[in-house]
């Protein structure tokens, strides 16, 4: 059982320790840019960042869905950003967690939501297309991945709220 929520400024600590742990797990999204709590500020005193969390029973925050909403002509859509704490993966937790998010955002008169994940992202890709999202186009060779050993795209996704 989680409770899902929206995130403020009280929920600093938590947001970047989970920031903190993405970095250490070297996961390649934006959260791991966040070296401080102070620059965790700017996300709280945006009114174009709605932020939603996902809270353990012992309220810990175990899932954190960022979303960016355009300026001027493009404040009809959002960027979506999601994470999950290692030990809540393959739970759902980022399904329902983005679910809640969308409804939210839908509320605030958002009409699109869009996302970028690596073509390597399995788990990302199968949560996203099972939320409805479709692949509108991709990044060709948008990185080097040593890791990969090759060039990985970037996917664009999107969906109509």
């Amino acid at each position: 059982m989680m409770e899902l929520l929206s995130v403020n400024r009280s929920h600093r600590q938590e947001v970047f320790r989970l920031c903190q742990l993405l970095r250490e797990e070297n996961a390649r999204m934006s959260f791991t840019d966040i070296a401080s709590e102070e620059e965790l500020d700017q996300w709280f005193d945006s009114p174009e960042i709605y932020l939603y969390g996902a809270l353990n029973t012992d309220g810990q925050l175990i899932g954190l869905l960022k979303a960016t909403r355009g300026k001027g002509n493009k404040s009809h859509s959002v960027y979506l950003a999601a994470a999950v704490h290692p030990t809540y993966r393959k739970q759902q937790v980022a399904k329902t967690l983005t679910e809640y998010g969308l409804t939210k955002l839908k509320e605030e008169g958002i009409l699109i939501a869009r996302t970028y994940i690596y073509s390597w992202n399995t788990a990302s890709i199968a949560t996203i297309e099972s939320l409805g999202f479709i692949q509108s186009g991709r990044v060709f060779m948008h990185e080097y991945d040593p890791d990969e050993g090759g060039y990985i795209d970037d996917l664009i996704y999107y969906k109509l709220l």
